[in-house]
């Protein structure tokens, strides 16, 4: 990684943390396949009180590590801070340090220069941060278990450990960050937790799965992946069982509408950072390999493209509005699709499988972790080209993930 690069005008406030995440953190993806089981997640308060924190969990420990990022150099102020790149290895219990402005390999630390551990769940995967970052929410997704942490980032420390879902995979703030919203991967229904009390507010059940004492659980996390939110406060979540996308309003809390995608549909990609991307939601669904176009302003399907029976991924930009890039993980490609025609105008070969990726916050860059090949593509969104691959960043990196920009896993 100690490697320049000229060709690429970066942002001087990116800071790039390359996630590491265990395939059995996510109950849809195959068992079977050779992929690491025991690998950390990584989120940043980077918008909490204090930017020198970095949070990883680790799938086989209750815990999390929280990094102090002070150690790695002496310029401590936030803008210096923001120009580091932090790449995490289970394998190795190292992370790297790389100086953005140089693409350079500024420092190293064993053991994730640990600052301090908290203790969570037994089972600790994905992390999500609120908008203002001084709450934590880590799903818990060990069997049995079926909690969610709420982690306070300015103490760090667990204020509560809320029990009563089925498999959390993921939670989504909804605007003015009174109620978060937990997707059940292994339930026919979401969770509405009040954030000033930290309780479960309310379920919001698939149709057919309405009330006690019928919210029961999904067979084989065949329930919600996820549940984005849009720009304007309506809340997609895809059901993977029935082929249903349950179409919420977080403003009102009210249900709108129920939406059939094809088979076996993965998440309906929804939430970004970008406000001029105009409201295009894609679902990649894995039993029918077709990607399903969502027009949110009138919650109707649009267009079914050619898929992946693996497309986890998908990434806006603000530079290429009518732009969507499709992660393909068994056809090792990008597909750029145009949100306006409902069509695949070119694909981008990677070099090896890809599940999830990044956009820059300014919209220039995809950022994709190519898992297989130990690397990482740098993507053109207005060449549709990758401009630059980082290789041996680690065993297997999972994600990527750029504060201010569009993240996600799976």
């Amino acid at each position: 990684m100690n490697q320049r690069v000229n060709e690429l005008d970066w942002a001087s406030r990116s800071l790039v943390v390359a996630c590491l995440f265990g395939i059995t953190a996510c109950g849809a993806s195959d068992r079977g396949k050779t992929e690491p089981e025991t690998i950390p997640g990584v989120h940043m308060a980077e918008l909490s009180n204090d930017f020198t924190k970095v949070y990883l969990s680790s799938s086989d420990k209750s815990q999390i590590a929280v990094v102090d990022a002070r150690e790695f150099g002496t310029d401590h102020s936030p803008e210096a801070l923001l120009q580091r790149a932090y790449v995490v290895s289970r394998d190795s219990g190292e992370v790297d340090v790389i100086d953005l402005r140089t693409l350079e390999l500024v420092g190293k630390r064993s053991d994730y220069a640990i600052r301090e551990l908290i203790n969570v769940g037994t089972h600790p995967t994905h992390m999500s941060l609120s908008p203002r970052g001084d709450l934590l929410a880590v799903m818990d997704e060990e069997e049995g278990s079926g909690a969610v942490s709420f982690i306070d980032t300015n103490a760090d420390i667990e204020l509560k450990r809320l029990p009563g879902f089925y498999t959390p995979h993921f939670l989504r703030y909804a605007a003015g960050g009174a109620y978060g919203y937990v997707a059940n991967i292994g339930a026919n229904h979401l969770t509405r937790v009040d954030l000033a009390t930290l309780e479960i507010d309310a379920h919001i059940p698939l149709d057919g799965f309405e009330g006690p004492p019928n919210y029961t659980s999904a067979p084989d996390e065949s329930g919600f992946g996820d549940a984005q939110i849009d720009s304007t406060g309506v809340l997609y979540a895809a059901h993977a069982a029935t082929g249903r996308v349950l179409v919420y309003d977080t403003l009102t809390r009210t249900k709108r509408t129920e939406i059939s995608v094809g088979a076996r549909p993965w998440i309906a990609f929804a939430e970004h950072p970008f406000k001029n991307v105009p409201l295009r939601h894609l679902v990649p669904n894995f039993g029918d390999r077709t990607v399903s176009i969502i027009n949110g302003e009138n919650a109707k399907v649009v267009a079914s493209l050619p898929g992946d029976e693996e497309a986890y991924g998908v990434n806006f930009s603000s530079m290429t509005p009518s732009k969507a890039f499709v992660m393909n993980r068994v056809r090792k490609d990008v597909a750029v699709v145009d949100t306006s025609t409902g069509e695949i105008t070119t694909r981008i070969p990677v070099g090896g499988n890809t599940e999830t990726a990044a956009t820059t916050a300014d919209g220039r860059w995809v950022i994709a972790a190519v898992s297989g090949a130990n690397s990482v593509v740098v993507i053109d969104v207005m060449t549709n080209s990758v401009v630059k691959t980082f290789k041996n960043v680690g065993k297997y990196p999972w994600s990527v993930t750029i504060p201010m920009g569009q993240n996600y896993c799976h």
